[in-house]
């Protein structure tokens, strides 16, 4: 270990600058020291990243079908999420049944005639059941 000398400056400069300045000199020297301590312990970012295959290297239909799977299971528990979402909110499954399983096209202003709700709470309803449906596909894959 070099020792550090106190640095002097002429009486221009002021003695709490020169205090400051051989503080930081202090300092950038004991880092450096830690540095050279463990240096052994770093990790090389090459190294790492060498090891970690790129997503955009993987074969295209490879991940097309992972995406495929995932989502088959997700429609093949669709059902009982169904299900699970008419006992828990009955009035979003009869819009999410209505606005999306009917097999017609029906509109918001359509749902909001047939149930007297305002368009607003139609919206609210839906996007309320669709998180249902979502926490219940959700907690599904995650247990299984």
């Amino acid at each position: 270990m070099n020792r550090l000398f106190y640095k002097h400056f002429n009486d221009d400069v002021p003695n709490h600058i020169e205090r400051e300045y051989n503080k930081l000199l202090r300092k950038e020297k004991y880092l450096e020291e830690r540095d050279k301590e463990f240096i052994l312990q770093r990790v090389d970012f090459e190294e790492i990243q060498e090891s970690i295959p790129d997503p955009k290297s993987l074969p295209e239909n490879e991940i097309e079908s992972e995406n495929q799977k995932i989502h088959e299971k997700r429609l093949d528990f669709l059902p009982i999420a169904l299900e699970m979402l008419r006992c828990d909110f009955p009035e979003g499954y009869v819009l999410i049944h209505d606005y999306y399983l009917s097999g017609e096209k029906i509109s918001v202003q359509y749902l909001t005639e047939k149930y007297g709700l305002t368009a607003n709470v139609v919206r609210y309803r839906l996007k309320l059941a669709r998180k249902m449906l979502k926490k219940f596909i959700i907690t599904y894959e995650n247990s299984g």
